[in-house]
């Protein structure tokens, strides 16, 4: 389960100047959905919070766990002006956008701080390869999934279009190289 602020501050759970209370439904991909009732003042960027309390079950012993956490906000501002609000993670005292709250987690905290990482970040050389070549293929048109190399597309340049093209050939060099000592360590 995630919190994101703008997305709270676009539905008006958090609104600069203002004290708000309400209750929202956070769904699981695992099982039960948690109704967390919030409360949040934002506005002396020394004192603004986002107070979350909710119920859970303790996976270890089955007992129902109450929570009651503070997140402090802090605002910061932007070189164009204007305020951009940030969660201050509880555990790590970080300024971040997203708070999560993982499978056997009790708080909502930083990706940081349960040491969540990208799937990118558990990508091979190979498979990073495939990505590029697939996002190059759909941004020159074409099919992701097919192995032909697209058209100009109508309306860009061919200098950007060599260039893009460049790119990927690159990355299929790369897949196809890592593809080919694959089938060679297969075939001994």
């Amino acid at each position: 389960m995630r919190l994101d602020i703008d997305s709270m501050m676009c539905w008006g759970a958090i609104q600069p100047g203002s004290h708000r209370v309400g209750e929202m439904r956070l769904h699981q991909f695992y099982g039960d959905d948690i109704d967390v009732k919030y409360e949040s003042l934002a506005g002396d960027p020394s004192n603004s919070w986002l107070r979350l309390r909710y119920s859970m079950a303790d996976y270890r012993s089955g007992g129902e766990l109450k929570i009651d956490d503070k997140v402090y906000l802090a605002p910061t501002r932007p070189h164009f002006g204007g305020l951009r609000w940030w969660f201050v993670c509880p555990h790590l005292n970080r300024r971040v956008r997203k708070l999560y709250l993982p499978l056997g987690g009790r708080h909502f905290w930083s990706r940081r701080a349960y040491e969540f990482a990208y799937a990118s970040q558990r990508e091979t050389k190979y498979d990073r390869a495939l990505r590029r070549a697939r996002k190059l293929r759909l941004r020159l048109g074409g099919d992701p999934a097919d192995d032909e190399y697209p058209d100009k597309p109508p309306r860009m340049r061919w200098a950007t279009y060599n260039r893009l093209m460049d790119r990927l050939v690159a990355a299929d060099g790369v897949a196809d190289e890592r593809l080919v000592l694959a089938a060679r360590l297969l075939g001994k």
